[in-house]
């Protein structure tokens, strides 16, 4: 029981002056840019000078406005300690805050005390002040003493003054731990700004996919400061995801995919939200690896390209962690930079890859011998490469194929399907088969592939001899000819629908005369499409490029110049075919292979008809002149790439053919050998050898005696 009260006597307090000073001395306490911790407990002890208390307090309202919390004391640091609260308008400080005025207990065994730990330390009376700053109230400073008091009007007078600048150092103190914090807060973002920007500088690394996918990892860690992290990509189909990186977790063979909508990456990835597990052991995990690595909590966040799932980033703890909203927040920032990397080196690495198939799809147009070629392949800006492709080839009886075809989509996936409609193409007109048959069969191929398949494609059959050129268009804009005297024009096209649309379809061609020395350019709807434009305008302006061009190297130059932009959005192929008109001097060096005399033969039989040959002289010559040019294949040189050249010029009627090589025969093999010099005796005038230390030269002479007019 405590001892009966005893009289309440005042106390002296500090002289004038001195007190004065001691007030002086709580101003420049705010000075000093202590902290808030250090600058109250400061206060205190100041006060309890100047009053000569033995105790003294400090409450200040919470962020609610609605209670009083205990934030520093000098005799009772029991409130400090146990975050007294009190709610405002409730007891001894209550009270004092929300009258906003003093208050004075002299005796706290009969005063309503909310906080027990005033009696507990045997405070006898209190006077308590409120902390005001431009008529705010800030909280409480109260002291107390420790013997029965009763504190005067002059030190109610004197507390309040010291609580006025004590609020005015506590406000001051307040703003400058408010602007460090802010400053620390903008320091620690420009530091995860930094940090965020070193994952976007990965995209421009140009790594190869899975290198890039573990940088990324290692720096994402480092941002949200985990212990492990792992990147998991949407397939091509959608429905499952596929680990493709971790740091931490590690795995190798045994990662199997997830399904979209089941287990952690999975929700993250069908709901495109962020998931965060506090406790692993109690969740849904399919993957075992995350458990067995000792993971106590994951967060998660979907991977986005413009609303589009690219797949999952989630971070884990291996202590028990909560993941705030400022951490969701900022993997989210990280994962959709991360994202961005993610689809450029994607991008990349596709574009890479179809330009490498690419360049080795397309075909080697040097092989066609005997007319002008050139094509133009310019993929589109931003974009992997396309399945825009073409081709030219010999046919058998001296015809030549030309085609090009667009289809549909871009990247690996439309670049091999180009490979397989490249294949089919030449395996169905090689074995003969009517150009409309050729792209039947076609359709056929592309119908079983799939949607993915569709494709619109320009197929030309070109035969010099007749003077004919066959053409299908499946879907395709129509070929251009540009006449030897430059007029160009659109051919009619029979209107037939792309391939893979319908599995069974009739298509028609059409048969135009060619007269030698025209060119014939195919080309894809890139070159003619403009957004918002009609196709006939687009078709105009490519007709008028190439009018008055009639070579085919030049119209490809002339064209790509005039109409294709540095910036394209869409993929542009084009490929230009001329059979020139035989010159009068028939001069060409030629590859020491059999495979050659077939392209002899067709350029020699348009060259005599050209000079008036009948169908029996240009028969007689050509065979002839077929084995001189064999001889050279197979006499003149030992085994290697050589080569030989034939020269054919007519003067006066009189067909002069020349077979030089720069070898050396070998005598004839075989009991059946040598009868080529008989057969080309029996069907010229004239035979001359001439064999030398520098090459043998073979002379054929005939006269055209059944020459046309």
């Amino acid at each position: 029981m405590r001892p009966r009260s005893a009289p309440i006597a005042p106390v002296p307090v500090t002289a004038p002056g001195e007190t004065l000073a001691s007030l002086q001395r709580l101003a420049d306490a705010a000075l000093a840019y202590l902290s808030q911790d250090e600058l109250l407990g400061e206060l205190l002890t100041r006060v309890v000078e100047i009053l000569r208390a033995d105790t003294a307090a400090i409450l200040l309202l919470d962020e609610t406005g609605e209670r009083l919390v205990a934030r520093a004391a000098h005799g009772i640091e029991e409130e400090v300690e146990q975050r007294v609260a009190i709610p405002l308008g409730a007891g001894f400080a209550g009270r004092v805050a929300a009258g906003r005025r003093a208050v004075r207990i002299d005796d706290v065994d009969a005063a309503d005390i909310h906080n027990p730990i005033l009696r507990e330390k045997g405070i006898r009376s209190l006077l308590g002040v409120p902390l005001l700053v431009e008529g705010r109230v800030l909280g409480v400073l109260h002291v107390g003493s420790l013997v029965p008091r009763r504190f005067t009007e002059e030190e109610s007078a004197l507390l309040q003054l010291a609580a006025d600048r004590a609020a005015l150092a506590i406000a001051q103190a307040t703003l400058y731990q408010q602007e460090r914090a802010a400053r620390e807060r903008a320091e620690a973002a420009t530091r995860q700004l930094q940090s965020l920007q070193r994952v976007t500088d990965a995209a421009l690394a140009y790594l190869p996919q899975d290198d890039l996918l573990s940088e990324l990892l290692r720096r994402v860690a480092e941002i949200v400061r985990a212990d492990t992290a792992a990147i998991l990509l949407l397939g091509a189909d959608g429905r499952e995801l596929h680990p493709r990186a971790a740091k931490g977790i590690e795995a190798g063979e045994r990662s199997a995919p997830v399904p979209v909508g089941r287990g952690f990456a999975g929700r993250i990835a069908a709901d495109r939200r962020a998931v965060r597990i506090d406790d692993v052991s109690r969740a849904e995990i399919l993957n075992p690896v995350l458990r067995e690595r000792g993971i106590r909590s994951l967060l998660g966040v979907p991977l986005l390209v413009e609303g589009r799932v690219l797949g999952v980033l989630h971070v884990g703890s291996l202590a028990p962690r909560r993941f705030t909203d400022e951490d969701r927040e900022l993997l989210q920032l990280a994962a959709d930079r991360a994202a961005l990397a993610i689809e450029y080196a994607e991008l990349y690495e596709q574009r890479h890859l179809a330009e490498t198939l690419q360049r080795h799809l397309l075909p080697d147009l040097r092989g066609v011998r005997g007319v002008e070629v050139a094509s133009r392949y310019l993929p589109a800006s931003q974009k992997t490469m396309g399945g825009d492709w073409y081709d030219a080839f010999a046919l058998p009886g001296g015809r030549v194929a030309l085609a090009v075809g667009d289809v549909v989509g871009h990247g690996v996936s439309a670049a091999a399907v180009m490979a397989q409609l490249r294949t089919a193409l030449r395996a169905y007109a090689v074995d003969g088969h009517p150009p409309a048959e050729v792209v039947e069969r076609m359709n056929h191929v592309m119908w079983q592939l799939g949607p993915r398949a569709m494709t619109t494609l320009a197929y030309v059959v070109l035969d010099p001899e007749h003077g004919t050129l066959e053409h299908v268009s499946a879907g395709h804009p129509p070929p251009l000819a540009i006449a030897p005297d430059g007029r160009a024009g659109y051919l009619p096209v029979a209107t037939n629908v792309p391939l893979a649309v319908a599995p069974v379809v009739g298509y028609r061609s059409r048969v135009h005369p060619y007269p030698l020395g025209a060119t014939i350019l195919l080309y894809t709807d890139g070159l003619v499409e403009r957004r918002g434009e009609l196709l006939d305008v687009g078709l105009e302006r490519l007709r008028e490029a190439a009018a008055g061009v009639p070579a085919a190297e030049a119209a490809c130059a002339r064209i790509v110049a005039t109409l294709v932009p540095e910036q394209r959005a869409d993929d542009v192929a084009l490929i230009a075919l001329r059979v020139p008109a035989p010159p009068a001097v028939l001069r060409q060096e030629w590859p020491t292979e059999r495979s050659a005399l077939v392209a002899i033969r067709q350029q020699l039989r348009r060259w005599l008809r050209a000079q008036g040959a009948s169908e029996d002289e240009t028969y007689d010559i050509t065979v002839a002149a077929q084995e001189a040019c064999a001889n050279a294949i197979e006499h003149a040189y030992r085994p290697g790439p050589h080569s030989f050249e034939l020269e054919a010029r007519c003067d006066g009627g009189r067909v002069r053919l020349t077979v030089r090589d720069r070898g050396r025969w070998r005598a004839p093999r075989g009991e059946h050998r040598g009868r080529g010099l008989r057969l080309m005796r029996m069907l010229m005038d004239d035979v001359a050898i001439r064999p030398g230390d520098e090459g043998t030269l073979v002379v054929l002479e005939r006269a055209l005696r059944g020459r046309r007019p």
